[in-house]
């Protein structure tokens, strides 16, 4: 029985942490048995909840019980109740009725919680503070973060030194997908073998203007380029300004200039 209990608590912990996003953010980046805690943990709030609606449920039974038994104090004739005792005898599938009722509680609460989770993400006026509260627990998610919030570029760098710029697109957090990034490229290269510097190949901005492609153009959009990358792909990640990047391209070159020269 106490293996089934654990469990259902197990079970309703893990449903709630895997709907609300900051909770799969924070398991994701658990080590060893710590993922389990937190299951753990967010399942026995749940079990708390249900026992304590459980006991106020019971009591108001009880209550009720002793109005019930008022005349009976005055005429020993009348009937007593019993029912706020009797209903503690019922079994339900080799379970006393209060530990019934309070598995049952806990599960309903979590199923609660977890869509209340999800209502609120979809919501637009409190997506932003679930994404603040995700970033203020992660430096990556807190470029990601600022990144789709002052509509600036990212740059990332793949292990295989491969190169993109683009925007970020707000999918994965839709589908509260943390193991990808999706992004609408830019530009795209390499990083160079010596220096490591950005070497750009494509410049996927020139080419959506000189094809007149737009966020709303068709048979083709610029979702229609998206690039769905593997976190565990990535080497680094960061903020990305073109004018900053022509500036540094230009005094780079300049140098290279001097040093022929000379």
């Amino acid at each position: 029985m106490w293996a089934a209990i654990v469990l259902v608590v197990l079970a309703c912990g893990y449903l709630y942490t895997n709907r609300h996003l900051p909770s799969k953010f924070k398991q994701q980046k658990a080590v060893g048995w710590n993922a389990y805690f937190d299951v753990a943990v967010q399942g026995g709030l749940f079990l708390g909840s249900g026992l304590f609606l459980t006991i106020a449920l019971w009591l108001t039974a009880w209550v009720i019980m002793c109005l019930f038994n008022i005349p009976w104090l005055f005429d020993w004739t009348s009937h007593k109740f019993t029912f706020a005792y009797d209903i503690l005898k019922i079994r339900i599938f080799g379970l006393s009725f209060f530990s019934a009722a309070t598995l049952g509680f806990t599960i309903l609460i979590s199923i609660g919680a977890a869509k209340n989770a999800e209502k609120k993400f979809r919501d637009p006026s409190q997506r932003n503070a679930i994404l603040r509260e995700i970033a203020s627990n992660s430096a990556t998610e807190s470029v990601i973060f600022e990144a789709i919030e002052s509509g600036l570029l990212l740059l990332i760098t793949l292990k295989s030194r491969k190169v993109y710029v683009g925007m970020v697109d707000e999918a994965r957090f839709h589908h509260l997908d943390t193991d990808t990034i999706v992004i609408i490229p830019l530009m795209s290269g390499y990083r160079h073998k010596d220096t490591l510097t950005f070497v750009m190949e494509n410049n996927y901005a020139q080419h959506y203007e000189e094809e007149g492609i737009t966020l709303t153009s068709q048979p083709l959009s610029v979702y229609q380029f998206r690039h769905v990358l593997p976190f565990d792909q990535i080497e680094s990640l960061s903020l990305f300004n073109v004018n900053t990047f022509e500036k540094f391209k230009s005094r780079s070159n300049d140098m290279d200039n001097d040093t022929d020269t000379n």
